[in-house]
């Protein structure tokens, strides 16, 4: 009796694998369909204009160099606003223009995804932040918390004030985590620097951004950043001889107190994307989370004024993050006093992505 007991078990258990693995196909195949076309059209929605030199411009020409590479045609909507009618437009015109995948290129995008995957369910969507419901919906970004970390070394090594400035747009927990990551990284190597972040709730607002940088420098910084969509805070920092640090974007006219900049690989990213799409895996990850390990982010060359002792801190930092992941460990207090992260843990990538709300110690709001 109790052999047969045995073996209905064992019937029972291959029949439950079989259906399992049964979904899993058919979850594979139903975007295997949609790579069938000889030219697929990829779409994509800007916040901005697609020659900004800034933002928009790094995901548009990564963008378009990944769909040369991949023989894809791209077609794109520009100066989309984070806001429910424009991104829906733009999204049913990408559709009717016959785009199979399509990637929303701003944080803000991500309150509307949902409900945009599930009214195109053939289509497959990318989006920066989101809750990734739906099953053609997909989550992506670069891990540039990392290189933001070492480039706060540059800072916090190059500082004579202790006190450095970052103008940020909006926060959320993508600009949080960049705040918190180039804190950590500063206050490595100093720890007397202080960072006065200014909010200009804005992405955009070269006039805000450079009364930003007044402000920051009558705070006493000497070195700033910042995350905007254009290097606003770079040229009025180079008017005001102050050192810097960029963010997306380089230019050969800046002078040696541009200390280096924190840089995304698109290219390289969106290769990878469009790459998993043409072979049947679209949407198979709910998320890509790529940093140096993948060469989908990195610093600018140095200027003459980064030390060579600094250089090495910063590679061999470099070096370990590649290797762990690990910016946010160890003993961690936010800048009201409360523990973070105790000695021997480490934040999770959940938190990371999608719950950073706080700000490290360190970190304090420029207030005019």
């Amino acid at each position: 009796m109790k052999n047969k007991e045995i073996q209905k078990g064992r019937i029972l258990f291959v029949f439950a694998g079989a259906a399992i693995i049964t979904v899993i196909i058919v979850i594979i195949m139903t975007f295997q369909f949609q790579t069938e076309t000889e030219n697929p059209r990829v779409g994509c929605v800007l916040i901005g204009e697609h020659n900004d030199k800034g933002w928009n411009e790094s995901h548009y020409k990564g963008l378009l160099k990944a769909c040369k590479s991949k023989k894809c045609t791209l077609k794109i909507r520009e100066n989309v606003k984070e806001k429910r009618l424009p991104v829906n437009k733009a999204v049913d015109e990408l559709v009717a223009d016959g785009c199979n995948v399509i990637f929303l290129t701003s944080y803000g995008y991500g309150r509307y995804a949902d409900a945009i995957a599930k009214v195109y369910p053939d289509t497959a969507f990318y989006v920066e932040s989101g809750n990734k419901k739906e099953r053609n919906l997909t989550t992506y970004f670069a891990r540039l918390y990392q290189v933001r970390y070492l480039a706060g070394i540059a800072a916090g090594a190059a500082t004579k004030s202790n006190i450095l400035g970052y103008v940020a747009g909006k926060p959320n927990t993508q600009t949080n985590r960049g705040i918190n990551a180039f804190a950590l990284g500063a206050r490595l190597v100093n720890p007397d620097a202080r960072i006065f972040v200014y909010w200009t709730r804005s992405w955009d607002n070269r006039a805000e951004e450079k009364k930003a940088v007044q402000l920051l420098k009558k705070k006493g910084a000497d070195v700033l950043t910042y995350h905007e969509d254009k290097a606003y805070t770079i040229e009025a920092a180079e008017e005001e001889g102050i050192c810097s640090i960029g963010y997306d974007a380089i230019y050969e006219e800046w002078s040696e107190k541009f200390l280096t900049a924190a840089l995304y690989n698109w290219e390289i990213f969106y290769q990878q994307i469009i790459e998993d799409y043409l072979s049947g895996r679209a949407n198979f990850s709910k998320e890509y989370w790529i940093g140096l390990e993948g060469d989908t982010v990195k610093l600018a060359p140095f200027s003459p004024l980064v030390s060579e002792d600094t250089k090495k801190l910063i590679a061999k930092e470099s070096e370990r993050i590649m290797k762990t992941r690990d910016v946010f460990s160890g003993l961690i207090y936010d800048n009201n006093g409360k523990l973070r992260c105790e000695e021997n843990e480490r934040i999770s990538d959940m938190e990371l992505f999608s719950e950073m709300n706080w700000l490290v110690e360190g970190v304090e709001i420029a207030k005019e």
